[in-house]
């Protein structure tokens, strides 16, 4: 028979289709990143090996920084190329949104890699606000504000652009207008304007609801036509430049996105004959990312590529604008997830394995005495093809006389768990038999269900991946390494917290949603590591403190010029120290109230002196320490034995 392969592997976990040419596998087994289209690679697993031996404690996130610039690059190309293949006057100007991440060095990069094509920056509150005045400055880039404002967010908008900051407020309520004028007298400052309206027409997805009339944010028609009169009465209907709306997160259909855009365009059109000022048209976020990569509508995936959604826009806004005969608008987008999902990898290492039958003792032939043991042994010992249907019922009948025997005091303890064990060994049976069934019944098909293995790792699904959670949303999971071998068990992942909810038991598919995951065998001299991908957009500033566990040590990775892995920057996650301290916990009181019982208990003989002295240092240095639990640190010894992964 033909062996296992890495391109098996790729197929079994379907890297290439959600992973838009950026992941890879390499002759090692190892999976590799790709942070640009030049071919380079980067080894994931010898690199968090590398930083494990430098002191980076595992779970760690990576960012690649160049998987953000060819992200901007190629939106940029999409926008660029629909325009000039059709023809139109206008220009691309991209925004990104930094609701969908906030940490400052993947700003950072945002702008480093956003300058030569003017990207600019969204807010959508205050805070974001004044971290965005301080870092935005290019006078060409658009720095967009939309949310609730008040006089303060207004007053700080206008003073942004006093220092040449291209600022456009946008309304999105219309209580706003008036503060917004009377701000701009008080400040001498001429603004831009935008309108928000709301759009009928609606998404696909998950958050097809943020979109429609009932939307939160925006403005109905009505409400526009007030606003346009206030700003009219002032003089001041010049000001509105920029029409914007959005139709809702990760739109899965292109269909939802065409429908929307004949709405909206048709709304350009109308105000730009009103305020011939309008020169911008803003469609807002919605573009998606195919997180299992099956093309599809379904709500982790998308039906239509970054190059046909540009062209749509562009397309649409050109025969509306042809139309009526009026000047094309440069084109504004705020695709934030489409940005920066793909660059942000979590890497977290598995503590322990929990392995359904293996765990259990061997079986033995019961007594002849204990007749319902001894009719599961027979079971087990005889169970064919043929008969594993009917043994399988038969198991469950027998499986709840055990139980009700084991309560009315029949069964001891001992009994039962042995009964448990024949059980358990005999599904494993009927599982490896019924494979070569012509037609899995329903029932043992969801036999694997009960027969999945629980893989306990170190890392918080609330604190990494909150959208699996709270909305069911999707993230590939798979090894870092052994890809050249094949992965032989079925599991399920559970974090390190104490809730139930902390688990992933889910994941991607091709054709359907999987309920496990394909994983290997591991020896307890080695780590195995395991990597959820795309979770760079709205996870950490989603992510909570649940159990205390806090944010994940972060690492910024590139390729240099020489083809070598280049660490850019660490972010060191949180101590226990901190975590306790966000929830008002004053560390300095805690020690102090430790040290008192430390002593308390050496005075009175409890403990020596030494020992005291230790619990004191020992104390200390937990506070001090990741939040996460350390995994086993493999050796030199183990990695040399760890066949096909070095």
């Amino acid at each position: 028979m033909e062996g296992w392969t890495t391109k098996k592997s790729l197929d079994l976990y379907g890297a290439q289709r959600w992973g838009d040419g950026y992941f890879g596998v390499n002759d090692k087994g190892n999976l590799v990143v790709r942070p640009s289209a030049n071919g380079q690679e980067i080894d994931l697993f010898e690199t968090t090996q590398m930083l494990v031996r430098r002191g980076i404690e595992a779970p760690v996130l990576f960012r690649f920084d160049g998987i953000i610039r060819n992200r901007i690059e190629r939106l940029n190309k999409a926008f660029t190329t629909a325009i000039e293949q059709a023809g139109y006057p206008g220009k691309y100007r991209g925004v990104f949104p930094i609701k969908v991440n906030q940490q400052r060095h993947v700003v950072d990069a945002i702008q480093r890699y956003g300058r030569a094509t003017n990207l600019g920056l969204e807010v959508g509150s205050k805070p974001e606000l004044i971290a965005v005045l301080a870092l935005q400055d290019n006078p060409e880039a658009l720095l967009l504000c939309n949310g609730y404002k008040d006089s303060d967010y207004i007053e700080l908008a206008m003073l942004g652009r006093k220092l040449g900051r291209r600022v456009v407020i946008i309304i999105e309520q219309l209580s706003e207008v008036k503060t917004i004028l009377d701000i701009a007298d008080k400040l001498n400052v001429e603004i831009e304007l935008g309108i928000r309206m709301k759009p009928i027409a609606r998404g696909a997805g998950h958050w097809e609801n943020s979109g429609g009339e009932q939307a939160k944010f925006g403005l109905r028609t009505a409400e526009i036509m007030v606003a346009l009169e206030t700003l009219k009465e002032r003089g001041k209907e010049s000001w509105v430049t920029l029409l914007h709306y959005h139709v809702g997160s990760q739109i899965t259909s292109i269909t939802a996105i065409q429908k929307v855009l004949r709405e909206a365009t048709r709304m350009y059109t109308e105000l730009a004959k009103l305020c011939p000022s309008m020169k911008l048209f803003d469609v807002g976020g919605g573009l998606a990312v195919d997180y299992d990569g099956s093309r599809t509508n379904f709500p982790s995936s998308m039906n239509y590529t970054m190059d046909e959604y540009a062209r749509d826009v562009v397309d649409a806004i050109q025969v509306a604008c042809s139309e009526a005969e009026l000047p094309a608008p440069d084109i504004v987008t705020e695709a934030g997830r489409a940005l920066t999902a793909h660059h942000a990898v979590l890497v977290f290492p598995v503590a322990e394995i929990s392995k359904v039958v293996e765990s259990l003792p061997q079986i033995e032939k019961p007594k002849k005495k204990q007749k319902t043991l001894t009719r599961l042994y027979d079971m087990y010992e005889e169970v064919t093809v043929k008969n594993c249907q009917e043994f399988y019922n038969d198991a469950l009948v027998i499986r709840d006389e055990v139980l009700q025997r084991f309560i009315t005091g029949d069964l001891s303890l001992a009994e039962r768990a042995a009964a448990d064990s024949i059980y358990w060994h005999l599904m494993q049976k009927i599982k490896i038999l019924s494979a070569q069934l012509r037609h899995m019944p329903e029932d043992l098909e969801k036999l694997n269900d009960n027969l999945r293995d629980t893989y306990f790792c170190s890392f918080s699904v609330f604190q990494s991946m909150p959208d699996s959670w709270a909305i069911g949303q999707l993230f590939p999971v798979m090894p870092i390494h052994k890809h050249n071998i094949e992965p032989s068990r079925r599991g399920v992942l559970c974090d390190m917290s104490c809730d139930s909810d902390g688990q992933l038991d889910t994941f991607v598919d091709l054709k359907d949603v999987k309920n496990y995951l394909p994983l290997h065998d591991v020896r307890d001299d080695e780590t195995y590591y395991l990597a959820a991908f795309l979770v760079g957009a709205y996870q950490e500033i989603l992510g909570d403190l649940h159990n205390l566990f806090g944010d994940n040590n972060a690492v910024h990775l590139d390729v240099n010029e020489d083809g070598k892995v280049e660490v850019l920057n660490v972010v060191e996650g949180d101590t226990v120290r901190e975590v306790l301290a966000y929830v008002q916990y004053n560390p300095s009181n805690l020690i102090t109230q430790w040290r008192i019982a430390t002593e308390k208990a050496a005075e009175s003989g409890a403990i020596t002196d030494r020992e005291a002295a230790h619990f004191q240092k020992r104390y200390l240095a937990a506070l001090d320490s990741y939040t996460y639990y350390q995994v086993f640190e493999e050796t030199e010894d183990s990695q040399a034995k760890a066949g096909g992964v070095r």
